[in-house]
């Protein structure tokens, strides 16, 4: 066994080769027959990778924070980018997969039934009891405790060996309980208004909330077939998804849809939609590691909107917004000015800025009554969210003086 070299597959074709140096960075290089599509806008196939920026690339395939301290210790494994991928990135966001170079990619697709009696065990110990034989094959960015399974006739199933996922099970957060309900009605009044998002349910075993949510980046059919896709930290080479300073930010991230959208009219109305969806709704951890592309029918379109949780309704979580809005980051103090600075930083009509605001005002103020009784008609009544109603009342009192 070669400890310092893997693979990336993309099925059972071979993409290319992963190794790292002694200071533990990662390169990577496309094999001579590779030409199908690149593993990003920022690893174009007709040059070498730059080292940094494919360390980058790859290390954000992986989980973050004390998410990713808990998986190395469940797996027993070294905490290194280079060798929590070794474990686990067999089944990666997007199509490929990454596997140690003695290993060929097993395209058997099969699945074990998990128990009632297990899933409540996993469920209430966030993935903690999950045994070492079938512990996680898989490689998901974030910091919050999740699993990928499959579901099966509404049967919870886990993928055994490199079977592709096609859901994705989140955890309550330690502390922080709520945070299942509050995505699962941000995400559901984010859609009600008519933002493309993924498709998430609530629910319960023994009082603990867990969520389940579908892959965008797989399609069902005689067999699971998985979908490139990468996020915006990825495209744009970044290692930082939060904005400092300058960048990374949403003028960047708007321009890269102008860029390589197969429909940037459509996609960039979708992101600034986004942005001010998170202002309204207090999601103040709407990084840019949310934002993603989906690569499909020699299609460049951006990915359903994930990860959208009102975060201003947990307590002791920064207020701080996570991209500015025109150069202001606290969601309390934006201004005309502020929405004036991001229509010229994105270089598009203010009246679009200021018609959007307006648009989404109605919209959301029409609809969250709406999707909360929908909500707690399905899972009973759910007395946290009055948090998330004030601080959307409030915000939407405050943008409609502007």
């Amino acid at each position: 066994m070669i400890d310092d070299e893997l693979n990336v597959w993309y099925e059972d074709q071979l993409i290319g080769y992963l190794w790292r140096d002694k200071q533990g960075i990662m390169s990577f290089k496309y094999d001579d027959d590779w030409n199908q599509f690149p593993l990003s806008i920022s690893l174009p196939l007709n040059k070498i990778p730059d080292s940094l920026i494919a360390h980058r690339f790859f290390a954000n395939l992986l989980p973050e924070g004390a998410a990713r301290d808990r998986l190395c210790i469940r797996l027993r494994c070294v905490d290194t980018d280079f060798d929590i991928l070794r474990e686990i990135g067999s089944e990666c966001a997007g199509a490929i997969s990454i596997l140690p170079i003695e290993k060929q990619p097993n395209l058997n697709q099969s699945y074990k039934k998990l128990d009632n009696e297990v899933l409540i065990k996993i469920i209430e110990t966030r993935g903690a009891s999950i045994g070492l034989e079938d512990k996680p094959r898989l490689s998901l960015a974030g910091a919050q405790d999740k699993i990928t399974v499959h579901l099966k006739k509404g049967t919870i199933c886990f993928p055994i060996d490199q079977a592709p996922s096609t859901c994705i099970l989140k955890f309550e957060v330690r502390d922080f309980k709520n945070v299942p309900l509050y995505e699962v009605y941000t995400t559901n009044l984010a859609q009600a208004i008519g933002l493309n998002t993924i498709d998430i349910k609530l629910k319960f075993l023994n009082d603990v909330s867990y969520t389940i949510s579908k892959r965008y980046d797989r399609v069902l059919g005689d067999r699971i077939s998985r979908i490139h896709q990468e996020d915006f930290c990825q495209a744009l080479g970044l290692k930082e998804k939060y904005q400092r300073l300058d960048t990374p930010s949403f003028a960047q991230c708007y321009q890269l849809i102008i860029e390589h959208s197969s429909n940037p009219l459509i996609d960039a109305e979708q992101l600034i939609k986004w942005q001010i969806f998170n202002l309204i709704s207090g999601n103040s951890d709407a990084h840019i590691k949310n934002i993603s592309f989906l690569y499909r029918e020699n299609e460049t379109r951006l990915a359903p909107f994930y990860d959208l949780v009102c975060t201003r309704a947990i307590e002791h979580i920064d207020e701080t917004l996570a991209l500015a809005i025109g150069n202001q980051k606290n969601p309390n103090q934006v201004t005309k000015k502020d929405l004036l600075e991001m229509a010229s930083q994105c270089r598009v009509r203010p009246k679009r800025i200021f018609d959007i605001v307006r648009q989404m005002l109605s919209n959301i103020e029409e609809n969250k009554d709406k999707v909360r009784d929908e909500l707690e008609s399905k899972c009973g009544e759910q007395s946290p969210l009055q948090r998330v109603d004030r601080i959307i009342t409030q915000q939407i009192k405050q943008l409609k003086q502007i």
